[in-house]
């Protein structure tokens, strides 16, 4: 039987079971120090914004893929 941690609404995928909230909250819980880091060494805003899209694009396809894959 296929558990479904993700349910499809629109463009997003909202988490409806534990294991969807536990990837959704693993997923901030990376970018809050990443976002720190970057932040604390980053020259300007642009510098920042660069740095930051990297990790961002990643974690958010990272993310979605498991959403795709569980909803």
């Amino acid at each position: 039987m296929k558990q479904i941690w993700f349910k499809k609404a629109g463009w997003i995928y909202m988490p409806v079971h534990p294991l969807g909230f536990v990837v959704t909250v693993l997923a901030i819980l990376f970018m809050v120090p990443v976002v720190m880091a970057i932040d604390r060494n980053a020259h300007s805003v642009t510098d920042e914004l660069y740095e930051i899209f990297v990790y961002l694009t990643c974690t958010a396809f990272w993310w979605k893929w498991v959403a795709e894959k569980t909803s």
